[in-house]
């Protein structure tokens, strides 16, 4: 072997040895040390972003931990305690034919976090305003996260004195907000506290609401005059006629001069029909009635302008 052959063969052995290295180098130290650098950097983030959650809760936890307390057991099972103590209440309250229906399941996510679940109890019951009252007063004061979203009051059949009660109950079962929370299990219902939300612990001042005539519609109060309005003035087979809508049951009434009108509280006779006007003879009153209103807005006329349109009738 020559030495000039000798030369390019070390010398091809040198670049490839310095190629080899830096490509091991790069590829097996460089290029892995900066993917690990990238991993940790990323997973620092997300511990720091994990404590920082971590300290929300926990903040959150402190300044609501009642709400966790005043929770329903998180086992569904033990929710039926919830509906059977609805029912000892309606019955404590003195209302009949109690019924409280099985409680509707909803979960409550904060994203992909379940951190709870609504209930929904249909409560259906009869009794008197005063009942009602002592009722809502002994179901707000109890220490459970709950509340009545709807009510509904219908009259009894027979007895005006009673109602029909049917309702729709909230309640919330929400999971601890903390690993470290001393009722982490805890499969009763809340008890040993109150949250007095009405006021004060008088439920005597709640009766008030007995007192109120709520349901007067119900036992007759609405006049069907108030809602029985004229409506138009029109000329059928060359007569006048007068068309009176009844907005309570949508039907209609027409008459004719000389008719007579009859609706709710009011009686009368029409005894003029002008363009948008007309006048009802109310024992021996004329009352003036325009077109769009009721036959209660109907505005009394003076006798003097009675008399003088008998004398004009006359010619």
């Amino acid at each position: 072997m020559t030495l000039r052959n000798l030369i390019l063969i070390i010398g091809l052995a040198l670049f490839l040895v310095g190629y080899v290295g830096y490509w091991a180098y790069t590829s097996l130290y460089l290029e892995p040390r900066k993917e690990l650098g990238d991993e940790i950097a990323k997973l620092s983030g997300e511990i720091d972003w994990g404590k920082g959650e971590y300290n929300k809760m926990t903040q959150f936890w402190n300044q609501n931990q009642g709400y966790y307390y005043r929770s329903l057991p998180q086992n569904p099972n033990d929710v039926k305690q919830y509906s059977f103590w609805l029912l000892e209440l309606l019955q404590y309250s003195g209302l009949d034919n109690s019924r409280v229906g099985d409680g509707s399941y909803s979960p409550i996510r904060s994203g992909q976090l379940l951190i709870g679940a609504d209930y929904r109890f249909t409560v259906q019951c009869t009794g008197s305003l005063s009942q009602l009252s002592y009722f809502l007063f002994e179901f707000y004061y109890a220490p459970f996260l709950h509340r009545i979203t709807s009510m509904t009051l219908t009259p009894t059949e027979g007895n005006r004195e009673k109602l029909t009660f049917n309702m729709m109950v909230n309640a919330l079962a929400l999971r601890p907000a903390q690993l470290n929370d001393p009722y982490p299990s805890r499969n009763q219902l809340p008890k040993g506290f109150m949250i007095p939300r009405l006021m004060f612990n008088h439920p005597a001042m709640y009766y008030v609401i007995a007192e109120r005539n709520i349901m007067q519609t119900s036992k007759g109060g609405i006049d069907r005059a108030d809602y029985t309005f004229l409506s138009s003035i029109i000329t059928k087979d060359g007569q006048e006629e007068v068309w009176f809508s009844v907005r309570t049951d949508d039907s209609r009434i027409t008459a004719k001069l000389g008719d007579s009108i009859h609706s709710g509280s009011f009686s009368g006779r029409v005894v003029e029909i002008l363009d948008q006007d007309i006048v009802l003879d109310r024992d021996g009153s004329r009352w003036l009635l325009t077109a769009g209103e009721s036959l209660n807005e109907a505005f009394a006329l003076p006798p003097e302008t009675g008399d003088k349109g008998e004398e004009e009738k006359e010619e």
